[in-house]
């Protein structure tokens, strides 16, 4: 027996740390398998941490696995008696170097972040929304979102780079028959409906945190969010995304835009019935394209309300998302959610602030020209 564990996220890739450290205060020695888009080794070397820091206690059945071919490998490998205590040997080897090269790497994060001096942010006027503030919800027909077909084939739908499809024997025109077969299904079906919740608000900064204030009263503080420091491109500054707007002390206020977006809460119940099947293609490619919906429909929103600023298009502004470096909290995606009313599109929050439906996203958007990590 073996736990399988595949994330989508960084954020949920976390709770792998969480599972390592329960099978262990239970005295389970299950191997445990891992993989995913945000995991690779170092990753793994974490986790068979379980949340410690002496390497003596490493566990040595974490395994990383970077296709779901190479589990199967090392399942091959695990139920062989004689090579298994061989291989659990180079394994432990293999996460400890891992473990101690990403612990390198955060040490070195440290000291950059002490050293860097703070970046400086430049206002020629204050971001305020042409139309006025306000919350608006919107629901799509699925045919009518344009998607990221490329992102689509080779990302969700896992068929690789454009350059292999060749080799596979592959082509566009399949893939694009492909892609007009499960919208039309999923649409017809009712499994994927995108829908999606977005404000603007008006902003003040005060210190690392941005606060989110009352569009009838200003002078209202509704919430704030706690913006991460992070590490310029090129290791020349460092920076908050709160510097991006006004101070408190400034009398200005900017615009702070908030959204979720979903693909529905059908989804589930499509992909159970091809589960039931044993049909787990299908499965794939309707979980595939529920993903690549939030994610496009997250920048069409984040267009929506660029053009409400007014701001050109190479004036874009950045988009931040809850568990990643500029926001790491995810408690923000409550945050988020509370102030939106997102529940009226169907999305809640597990108590671990995860949405569910799972095809959710949420962020923060800042208007400021120079926003980014550059």
């Amino acid at each position: 027996d073996a736990i399988g564990m595949s994330a989508l996220l960084v954020q949920t890739s976390n709770h792998m740390i969480t599972v390592s450290k329960m099978l262990l205060d239970q005295k389970y020695t299950i191997p445990v398998l891992l993989g995913g888009a945000p995991v690779n080794a170092r990753h793994a070397g974490y986790v068979a941490m379980h949340g410690g820091d002496d390497t003596g206690a490493i566990l040595d059945n974490v395994f990383y696995c970077d296709s779901g071919m190479d589990g199967v490998n090392t399942m091959g490998l695990l139920m062989d008696k004689n090579q298994r205590p061989g291989l659990l040997q180079e394994n432990k080897e293999k996460l400890i170097k891992e473990y101690q090269r990403a612990k390198g790497i955060q040490k070195e994060k440290d000291k950059l972040l002490e050293t860097l001096p703070k970046r400086k942010v430049s206002f020629r006027h204050h971001e305020v929304p042409v139309d006025g503030y306000g919350t608006h919800k919107v629901e799509f027909k699925l045919h009518k979102l344009a998607l990221d077909r490329k992102s689509l084939y080779s990302l969700n739908w896992k068929f690789g780079k454009k350059s292999s499809w060749i080799q596979k024997g592959i082509t566009v025109d399949q893939l694009n028959k492909l892609e007009k077969e499960w919208v039309e299904k999923a649409e017809q079906s009712g499994w994927v409906v995108p829908k999606a919740r977005f404000a603007i608000f008006p902003a003040q900064s005060d210190g690392d945190e941005v606060i989110v204030c009352d569009p009838e009263n200003r002078e209202k503080e509704l919430a704030r969010i706690r913006f991460d420091t992070c590490i310029g491109k090129g290791r020349k500054d460092i920076f908050s995304v709160a510097q991006y707007f006004h101070p408190v002390d400034s009398g200005q206020w900017d615009a702070i835009g908030l959204q979720i977006t979903t693909a529905g809460t059908g989804v589930e119940s499509g992909i159970e019935e091809f589960k039931a099947q044993n049909d787990s293609e299908s499965a794939l490619y309707l979980q595939g394209l529920s993903d690549r919906v939030a994610e496009d429909l997250a920048e069409y929103i984040h267009q929506l309300m660029r053009h409400g600023i007014g701001t050109k298009k190479e004036n874009r502004g950045q988009r931040y998302s809850p568990g990643y470096p500029a926001i790491t909290g995810l408690a923000y995606n409550r945050v988020i959610w509370e102030l939106l009313g997102a529940d009226d599109i169907g999305v809640t929050l597990t108590s671990a602030n995860e949405f569910h439906p799972p095809s959710t996203t949420a962020a923060v958007v800042c208007f400021h020209k120079d926003a980014g990590y550059s």
